[in-house]
């Protein structure tokens, strides 16, 4: 099934320029892995961003750069190391990834952090939400980005399937619900942390540490 939601014009760029964070990549990578329409804008900003410093001056090189270069390619203690699997169950663009245990948010919500081989400033998570089961109402601390690998769920007007991505800023506020008969499972990007307009959830917040 064709994609349906897709990232922003900006973050698809930024994304071609290696510009996000790797937990947003990560997002986005997944994405591009079933969107042939946004892996064709994508190598189209790369073509036009290659165009881009093909016209600027170049550089000067250190003193014997290339012939460093040169000896680490040709160094046998130095082979080059196999790509890691990915976790069973995941896509292949998580591959190197580690994953911590399922932690219970609410009823029917669990939580899974993804630490990425390498590091950066947003936080990356899996999760997991039954059938039926409505998220609080919350907004965000900053950029969200949500890429569906199982399963539905509803936000407002939108439905978002498997291959689909949600972009959300801290200008949003919103209450997802998973619908249909499957549990949704989403991979999730964000910087900041959630923001729940209901008291009862802000005065649990400390416990549900997400």
């Amino acid at each position: 099934m064709s994609a349906r939601h897709h990232p922003s014009e900006e973050t698809l760029l930024a994304h071609a320029a290696g510009g996000l964070d790797e937990a947003y990549r990560a997002v986005v990578a997944t994405h591009l892995a079933g969107c042939p329409a946004c892996r064709h804008a994508v190598r189209f900003a790369e073509r036009l961003g290659g165009d881009v410093l093909a016209t600027l001056d170049q550089a000067p090189m250190t003193d014997g750069a290339l012939e460093r270069a040169m000896a680490r390619l040709d160094d046998p203690t130095e082979p080059l190391a196999p790509p890691p699997p990915a976790l069973p169950g995941l896509p292949m663009t998580l591959a190197g990834y580690t994953m911590g245990r399922w932690r219970p948010m609410a009823r029917g919500v669990a939580i899974a952090t993804l630490q990425p081989p390498v590091n950066g400033r947003a936080g990356l998570h899996l999760l997991r939400i039954d059938p039926g089961t409505r998220l609080g109402e919350h907004g965000h601390g900053g950029l969200e980005l949500t890429s569906v690998l199982q399963g539905a769920f509803q936000d407002g007007a939108r439905i978002y399937r498997a291959g689909d991505i949600a972009e959300s800023t801290d200008e949003d506020s919103h209450a997802p619900i998973a619908i249909g008969g499957e549990t949704c499972i989403c991979l999730i990007a964000m910087s900041g942390r959630l923001i729940f307009r209901h008291w009862l959830l802000r005065l649990l917040q400390p416990l549900i540490r997400f």
